[in-house]
């Protein structure tokens, strides 16, 4: 059984609520309407003006040129047209493919992969007697 409780009915007596400060609680609601107020007569105040539109086409103008430059490098560097074909002899690699047929300035790396995307490899197995696209840059 508890002997010490803190417990108090609403009903006992009535007090004023207090707020984290010294503020009761109507002053605290008074202050955050008059914020509100100032807010609002400050965004209807740009509205008229007509700056709030300008600021939201600015807005929408950047969103839009992140996404276009997303897109533009999220695609590859160059497009991938089959040029040649290559039938893989015993003994050949995608890789030793990819060294002799490559330019000069790319990574071989990088060849194979065009190679697998022209010729609709999966993976980089190949076997004597598959024909292969090679790609062109």
């Amino acid at each position: 059984m508890l002997k010490y409780s803190t417990y108090r009915s609403i009903y006992d007596e009535t007090r004023e609520v207090q707020s984290a400060g010294d503020d009761s609680v109507l002053e605290y609601v008074i202050r955050m309407k008059k914020s509100a107020e100032t807010l609002f007569g400050t965004l209807m105040s740009l509205f008229r003006r007509g700056q709030l539109v300008k600021l939201a086409m600015i807005l929408m103008l950047a969103v839009s040129g992140f996404t276009v430059v997303g897109n533009v490098f999220a695609g590859s560097v160059s497009s991938v047209l089959p040029a040649e074909r290559v039938v893989v002899e015993r003994g050949d690699s995608l890789w030793s493919i990819a060294l002799a047929h490559k330019p000069s300035d790319m990574r071989t790396v990088v060849y194979i992969e065009g190679i697998k995307k022209a010729s609709g490899l999966k993976g980089s197995d190949i076997q004597a007697g598959d024909v292969l696209t090679l790609p062109a840059y």
